[in-house]
């Protein structure tokens, strides 16, 4: 089970800076650094954040609802598995499990953020 949990937190740390390569490649050829924020998904947040405020990035009411919903959800799973690495023996297969199904759908999520990103910054 602490392997699935792990593999969760690397997966998501992996799929979070996927998604927001690109404009964080353009943030940093400017200079601007984004901070340390609390989870993963917050930081990708941030990441988007800076890029609409430094205006490599203009996006829509819509685009900003859905990403950071997206981006806040794989915060809430970070801490969530994070809570659970830290009592092990408190959790079990089925919690796991959940975890994983969370896991996969944040994931196609943030995929689908990414092929956005893409086009915006084509």
């Amino acid at each position: 089970m602490i392997d699935k949990l792990n593999m969760i937190l690397n997966g998501l740390r992996n799929a979070i800076m996927s998604t927001v390569e690109k404009p964080l490649g353009r943030l940093r050829s400017m200079g601007v650094e984004v901070g340390e924020e609390g989870t993963m998904g917050d930081w990708g947040w941030a990441v988007i954040s800076k890029a609409m405020e430094v205006g490599i990035l203009s996006l829509g009411d819509a685009d900003i609802d859905a990403m950071y919903y997206v981006f806040r959800r794989c915060a809430t799973l970070e801490e969530m598995t994070r809570e659970a690495l830290s009592r092990p023996g408190e959790v079990d297969e089925n919690f796991v499990n959940n975890l994983l199904d969370d896991f996969r759908e944040n994931v196609e999520a943030l995929s689908r953020i990414k092929e956005r990103l893409d086009l915006l910054l084509a």
